[in-house]
Parts: C-alpha cells; structure tokens; sequence
C-alpha cells in the first residue's frame, strides 16, 4: 500500500489517484454525472476502461490449426 489505500499492483497512477481524492468529495449525483460523461467520452474516442469485457475484441480460433498461444506475464500472481 501507498498510505493512500491504493496498491501499487492495481495500475493506478498517481493523477489517477488525485482525480479521485477529488471526485470523492463531490455528492453522488455529481460523482454519477461526471462519471456518465467520462465513459461516454472515452467510448467516443476509443478507449478502454478496467471494466471493459476484453473478449468481445478477439476472434474464437478454431481447434486443430496448429497454433500455438503466445507466452504472456499474468496480470496478477497465481493465488491472488
């Protein structure tokens, strides 16, 4: 943990955990709007978010083609 609550392993920068400290002190309504008016815009230009569904953007491969998956580094440690 930083003292902030945020493990270094989650991926969240340090404007990334700013921009909360501030969007957490605003009241739900105005936390709902803004975050509303983030996602629309990040759809609009293409970005993806930590809650995105990634498997809708890869093709099933079919079985017995004879290739092989590539090596990966796990997001997170096995146990986890």
């Amino acid at each position: 943990m930083d003292g902030k609550g945020w493990r270094p392993e989650y991926g969240i920068s340090a404007e990334g955990i700013e921009i909360l400290g501030f969007v957490e002190a605003l009241p739900p309504e105005v936390r709902r709007e803004l975050a509303d008016a983030i996602e629309a815009t990040c759809k609009r230009e293409g970005y993806l978010s930590l809650h995105d569904d990634l498997r809708r953007l890869f093709k099933p491969r079919p079985h017995g083609t004879g290739d092989k998956l590539a090596k990966v580094i796990p997001l997170f440690p096995r146990g986890v």
